[in-house]
């Protein structure tokens, strides 16, 4: 997967942290990484992994026209509708 210079830009402004932590299998649950596979092979990609203190993590796929967005909940399940903010 290329992330590509925007990957530089957001690590930039928020630190070391990537978007995709390099460890990403042993943040995704059995579940998730089923479903990613899943959705993988309709193009859809793991964006970013928003992981904010003291709370789960948050796993963000993008469509293949990079016009959508949702979210990869813990048990799997695909959130179409998600009430996150995305920044562009």
């Amino acid at each position: 997967m290329y992330l590509g210079a925007d990957v530089r830009a957001t690590t930039e402004r928020r630190g070391s942290k990537a978007p995709v932590p390099p460890n990403i299998h042993a943040v995704l649950t059995q579940e998730q990484r089923i479903s990613l596979n899943k959705v993988e092979d309709f193009g859809w990609q793991l964006a970013f992994v928003r992981q904010p203190l003291f709370q789960e993590p948050v796993t963000v796929i993008v469509s293949p026209d990079r016009e959508r967005y949702a979210v990869l909940e813990l048990d799997g399940e695909i959130n179409l509708h998600p009430e996150i903010v995305i920044r562009h």
